[in-house]
């Protein structure tokens, strides 16, 4: 029998080159599953600290540091402290179940991928685990060979995709591509892509020098090509086939790809030859790999308009369709918007049949959604979404509760734009952000028109956690299909994901998020709540901040300031979790500078799939806006707040409702804090110091307390020129 001339065994001839890819694939599992337990580490034990009697330290053998105090100590204290909370954290049990949770459903998709590949390569599992064992014995030799300082000490160094050597790299270009080609079909005759395997297939085409454009383009040809093969067969011949053949080797599944809902079906490995000659060949014919093997490698997939329907969502009607009808009820104006194509698109779709060429095309493997915080108009829900590639991945925006957030984003621009905030940030930006926030340092000026921002805010907030969880249970529902997901968010659209994965933290549900980037969240850096994001998202968890977010401060003023601030400072000691500080590219702009800049931003933080034509558009229309802000006048206090403005007394009451966080304890030390700020973040402590965290009581602060914690400035001042 003549073997095919593309198939892996040909590819790999030898039984050596065969048990290396093999190899290869299991020791890339082998990292994602450390990165699973990088996020739930041992405790530590704190080391002991000793205090010096003297306020003079060593900073090495030959100087002496005259600069250090008791503040060093302080913050030791505050380091254990947090040791302990983390350390207490992990213990306890709500953590550990979810990270058996998390270990069960990865081992069981590691282990479906792994017995997939060695069906094909005729490798069985202990030739895999004798060449694993040996591999790990080579490695820490070399490992401890670097200790020693012998060893090529320049292979050390940080990378956000992992390599795992191989020999395989010194294969042509062509064999190599082709090899990611047939892993990619394996991978998708399990009948769904998860994120884990996403994550796999980039960290093979790393390790196997392949660019990293490669795998998005074979994602888009094989997604052209499976609906182009659904297209020219209809259900009811797949159905047909699925049922003459159910007698031999037959097994059943819910069928979640059903159009009209979940019905019971038979799943078999019958190819359908003549639509995927009409469909795959049509569209596949230039990969190099023959008709039958990639049939073969699709397996039941190739066969059913059914399956291909189910791994698209429906062919992309359940984003946009009836099943989205539900979640508007919980949350108001609910919807995906596709950010190519007929936007005015709705209704599931019957049949592959129903979509034309450019349709087919607009599918992908992939999907991204993006979510805005806030809106001054109808087209900001988009808009800035643009960026997304639409080659390499299927873009969304999702439309939310948009009156609330018209509201906010009506607020935040005539707050911007009025005298008080003009000269209240004068003030504001001699003591930075975080001596304001951990101080209670706001300009009485600003406070009295808070309430123009507070009321806005406090609604749009709570309803952007509702829609985090409808959201959340949306994907739950495979709107999106069997396709991993990927969220991008600013402000308040950082929060609904930021709610989103929490619940689905809660839910046990895994594989459905491939990679999340929150910009200027209003959510806090609390470890526990971002270990448990952690969990559910398989690729890159990306926190982009700015410490001169000066909005993003004064509307969280009245939170927990203790547990921080994310979009104005990193997330700490949660493994895996990126920090982002874009506080140079958001000189002179601001929060509400998110929304023009989105593009910008994925862009600095190595985002893949943007568009560049379009972020040169954003980065064109960014120049605009602020030209055009320059242009307008100033908004007068009383033209702001209209007939009725709060009292001094009333202004006073607002500070006392303020949370004063001023603790030795707090998750993260203020970053390139002034001296004052540094002080007015720790209690003095007495010989009877107050237990940590204990807040100050509403008695024990006077008015002149209060006083002492507003800067004072004039409403309006004259326009500084």
């Amino acid at each position: 029998m003549k073997v095919n001339e593309d198939s892996l065994t040909s590819l790999l001839p030898t039984p050596g080159l065969r048990a290396e890819l093999a190899l290869l694939v299991a020791l890339c599992t082998d990292e994602l599953r450390r990165n699973v337990l990088g996020n739930f580490p041992e405790a530590t034990t704190a080391t002991a600290h000793h205090p010096s009697s003297s306020s003079i330290g060593l900073i090495d053998d030959n100087l002496i540091d005259l600069t250090a105090d008791d503040s060093t100590e302080s913050l030791t204290a505050a380091a254990d402290y947090r040791r302990r909370q983390r350390d207490e954290n992990l213990a306890s049990p709500e953590m550990q179940e979810l990270k058996r949770a998390t270990l069960k459903f990865f081992d069981a998709w590691r282990l479906g991928v792994l017995r997939r590949l060695g069906e094909v390569l005729s490798v069985g599992p202990q030739d895999i685990r004798q060449r694993r064992a040996d591999y790990n014995a080579k490695a820490k030799g070399e490992a401890d060979e670097q200790l020693l300082g012998i060893g090529d000490a320049s292979r050390s160094g940080l990378s956000t995709v992992a390599v795992v050597p191989t020999s395989l790299v010194k294969l042509d270009d062509a064999k190599r591509n082709k090899i990611l080609l047939c892993l990619l079909l394996l991978t998708l005759s399990l009948e769904h892509y998860v994120a884990h395997s996403r994550i796999l297939l980039q960290i093979i085409a790393t390790s196997l020098h392949i660019p990293s454009s490669t795998l998005p383009e074979l994602e888009a040809t094989v997604s052209h090509g499976l609906l182009s093969t659904a297209a020219n067969m209809s259900a009811k011949e797949s159905t047909k086939k699925e049922a003459d053949n159910n007698a031999v080797g037959r097994r059943w599944k819910v069928g979640l790809a059903t159009v009209a809902g979940a019905a019971l079906i038979g799943v078999t490995g019958g190819l359908a030859a003549p639509f995927l000659a009409a469909g795959i060949g049509t569209v596949m014919g230039g990969l190099g790999l023959s008709i039958p093997l990639i049939g073969g490698y699709l397996g039941a997939l190739a066969g059913s308009s059914i399956l291909i329907g189910g791994l698209f969502g429906s062919y992309g009607g359940r984003m946009t369709g009836k099943m989205m009808e539900k979640y508007a009820k919980e949350v108001e104006d609910f919807s995906f918007l596709p950010l190519k194509g007929d936007l005015g698109q709705k209704g599931e779709i019957e049949s592959a049949s129903a979509l034309g060429e450019a349709e087919q095309s607009n599918h992908k493997l992939r999907v991204a959604i993006g979510i805005s915080g806030w809106l001054v108009n109808d087209s900001d829900m988009t808009a800035p979404w643009q960026v997304f590639d639409s080659s390499t991945i299927e873009p969304f925006a999702l439309q939310w509760e948009v009156e609330s957030l018209k509201a906010l984003g009506i607020s935040i621009s005539k707050v911007l734009k009025s005298y008080a905030w003009s000269a209240a940030k004068l003030e504001l930006v001699r003591r930075t952000i975080f001596a304001s926030l951990f101080a209670g340092l706001w300009p009485l000026g600003l406070l009295r028109i808070a309430r123009v921002l507070d009321n806005p805010y406090s609604v749009a907030k709570a309803r952007s956690d509702k829609a985090g969880r409808v959201l959340a249970h949306a994907l739950m529902q495979k709107v999106q299909g069997e396709r991993p997901v990927t969220l991008v968010g600013y402000s308040l659209g950082a929060r609904v994901i930021f709610q989103a994965m929490l619940t689905l933290a809660e839910e046990d549900a895994f594989g459905l998020v491939e990679s999340i980037v929150l910009i200027g969240a209003p959510v806090s850096v609390e470890d526990s709540s971002w270990r448990k994001i952690r969990a559910v998202v398989a690729g890159r968890a990306v926190n982009v901040y700015s410490q001169e977010d000066y909005i993003l401060g004064f509307l969280y003023r009245t939170s927990t300031l203790q547990s921080g601030v994310a979009g104005l400072q990193a997330v700490e000691d949660v493994y895996g979790v990126e920090n982002h500080d874009i506080t140079d590219l958001m000189a002179g702009k601001g929060h509400a500078s998110y929304r023009v800049i989105c593009g910008q931003i994925l862009r600095q933080i190595g985002f893949d799939d943007i568009d560049l034509a379009e972020v040169e558009k954003e980065e064109a229309a960014m120049i605009k806006v602020q030209r055009d802000n320059l242009e307008e006048d100033l908004i007068a206090t009383d033209d702001l707040l209209g007939a009725t403005q709060l009292s001094d007394q009333d202004v006073k009451e607002q500070v006392r409702a303020m949370p004063d966080e001023r603790t030795p304890f707090q998750q993260n030390p203020i970053p390139n804090a002034p001296e004052e700020a540094k002080g007015t973040s720790l209690i003095e402590c007495d010989n009877d110091p107050p237990e940590p965290g204990t807040p100050v009581t509403e008695d024990e602060e006077s008015d002149e307390d209060i006083n002492g914690r507003i800067a004072m400035v004039d409403l309006d001042p004259e326009p500084i020129l």
